[in-house]
């Protein structure tokens, strides 16, 4: 029984720690500069093709989801400086312009790669035990990975001069000008740290599924619930308090009923939550 539960806390551990780093670019450019990014889907979807390919030109693992997660970013900043700096402040015409991003990444990427499912095989195959109990290797490095990564990116906006001018120009956008702030500088570098988390984590959970043009559809919802249930500008606590909620209670659920009801549910939870404590669990100071 003890062991039983013990595998079951590790499996909600492992699953809360991959959704949050699945969901923490999301929530760097929508808690941090307020745009609602349809297009993180399509961000971490690329950057999974991304790295299959670079590993079929025999790229070691590593270096291919740092490929990916570079060329995602590249192409995040070009569509930011494109379109989405013109409208930081119609937040409605970027969550339109962010889905049609979506939609016409998800059509290239039909037409470069098809639509065929690709596998990136597993650079870390075989699991080790603790306590009888079986860890998949591969997943337990990527959730260890994903504490270090919300760990050490929280301390970059939290702890440093960088992240001092970030948060204000989230707190007053015209004093932090007037101070002399490079305020579209500032949103570009934040728009481009999203895109390359996103980038980043499409690549790191290539390995765990068959990759195909709308996997990123699967951590899209889940992401934004993820930033909503947690709460808008929590990058360490409150993504993390999110992706229990959303992958850790569906976890839960799914044990008693089937996958669907288990979603449901979670979906259900989500909107209850939001009812009563509308900024999140955390609420943003």
């Amino acid at each position: 029984m003890l062991t039983q539960i013990l595998s079951i806390a590790v499996d909600l551990t492992l699953i809360t720690l991959t959704l949050a780093l699945a969901a923490f670019g999301l929530a760097i450019i929508y808690g941090l500069v307020g745009v609602i990014n349809m297009g993180h889907g399509a961000l971490l979807t690329l950057g999974a093709y991304l790295t299959w390919q670079a590993t079929a030109w025999n790229v070691p693992f590593v270096f291919a989801v740092l490929f990916a997660a570079a060329g995602v970013c590249i192409i995040g900043l070009i569509f930011e400086h494109l379109v989405i700096r013109h409208f930081y402040d119609r937040p409605f015409d970027t969550l339109l312009l962010t889905w049609a991003f979506f939609l016409i990444v998800t059509e290239l990427i039909k037409i470069v790669f098809g639509t065929d499912l690709r596998n990136v095989s597993n650079p870390l195959p075989g699991a080790f035990e603790v306590g009888g109990i079986h860890i998949p290797a591969y997943r337990a490095a990527v959730a260890l990975f994903a504490v270090m990564l919300i760990a050490a990116t929280a301390w970059l906006f939290y702890r440093t001069s960088l992240g001092i001018r970030i948060r204000a120009l989230i707190q007053n956008r015209e004093v932090a000008g007037l101070l002399g702030l490079n305020i579209s500088l500032t949103y570009k570098i934040v728009f481009g740290m999203g895109a390359f988390m996103a980038g980043l984590a499409g690549g790191l959970v290539s390995p765990m599924l068959s990759i195909d043009p709308y996997i990123g559809n699967v951590y899209l919802v889940r992401s934004f619930f993820v930033v909503l249930v947690g709460g808008m500008g929590q990058l360490l606590s409150g993504t993390l308090i999110g992706s229990f909620f959303t992958g850790g209670s569906e976890t839960l659920f799914a044990l008693f009923s089937s996958q669907a009801v288990a979603q449901t549910a979670v979906f259900a939870l989500a909107i209850l939550i939001l009812r009563f404590r509308p900024d999140g669990v955390l609420k943003s100071k």
